[in-house]
């Protein structure tokens, strides 16, 4: 019997993982503090995939990438809050265990970790081992962990900061309505105390929200989770602007013969 295939990380940075490898992804904020961690996850379990982001945005990609089984989050990020990180992990796959890294691990702060899904909550300073062993554990698990459900919520919601450069204007906008069609839940975009539909095109254009703008995403009904976490996952990409940016590629000329360049006499 041949053995397993390994897959080759692609350019895109899609697969870049063995098949069954456990994988988990590491959101901190701090460069020198991550390159540590990730070295030490490396040391303790060299079978494990371990991806790394340093912000709200980068952690959302590597989740829609990597879909891991782990992840060890700081809950205080440059760009927003971890928890929605974990809002969005927990929305893609139930199963996937959310270790929480906290600054202030309040009473408060745990509780509302637990509801949105976290598996545990550390406290930075005090138990840092303990979560990166933790994590190790965890990871180690995946393959036959079942799924654990966080509170049920009927509507959840989200802060965006739109980075792309034409904001909410026509082609970003039909590309969001044209997601927020997909779902059965209701979805709302608030911005400068207007509210829109997700789902009509006239009403979120009419919203004026430009680049910088941020916005509230408000859904409800059964697959209201997942509805937020597409279209977070679709302004991350700055919906998909940037491959419209990319210059056409020039043709080459072909070379002119020496016969063709020099001048008749």
């Amino acid at each position: 019997m041949s053995a397993a295939k390994t897959i080759r990380p692609k350019k895109n940075g899609s697969t870049a993982r063995r098949l069954n490898q456990p994988s988990l992804l590491l959101v901190e904020a701090d460069a020198a503090a991550r390159r540590r961690m990730a070295s030490l996850l490396n040391k303790m379990a060299a079978d494990i995939f371990v991806a790394k982001a340093g912000t709200v945005a980068t952690a959302i990609k590597r989740i829609d990438e990597y879909r891991p089984g782990t992840i060890l989050l700081d809950l205080t990020l440059p760009d927003g809050n971890g928890l929605e990180v974990l809002r969005h992990a927990m929305a893609l796959d139930e199963r996937c265990m959310v270790i929480i890294m906290s600054d202030r691990a309040t009473a408060a702060t745990r509780l509302r970790c637990f509801e949105e899904g976290a598996d545990f909550v550390f406290a930075k300073t005090a138990a840092f081992d303990r979560a990166l062993d933790t994590a190790r554990r965890a990871s180690k698990r995946e393959l036959t962990r079942a799924a654990r459900r966080p509170s049920p919520q009927r509507v959840h919601s989200a802060d965006l900061r739109l980075a792309n450069k034409s904001g909410l204007h026509v082609l970003p906008a039909a590309r969001l309505v044209r997601l927020a069609q997909r779902f059965r839940a209701t979805i709302r975009i608030s911005y400068n105390n207007r509210v829109a539909d997700a789902k009509s095109i006239m009403d979120v254009i009419a919203l004026g929200a430009e680049c910088g703008a941020e916005i509230t995403l408000t859904a409800e009904g059964h697959d209201a989770a997942k509805g937020i976490a597409a279209i977070r996952s679709l302004a991350v990409r700055h919906f998909h602007e940037e491959a419209e940016d990319d210059p056409p590629k020039a043709k080459a000329k072909a070379p002119v013969k020496a016969a063709e360049a020099s001048p008749k006499r």
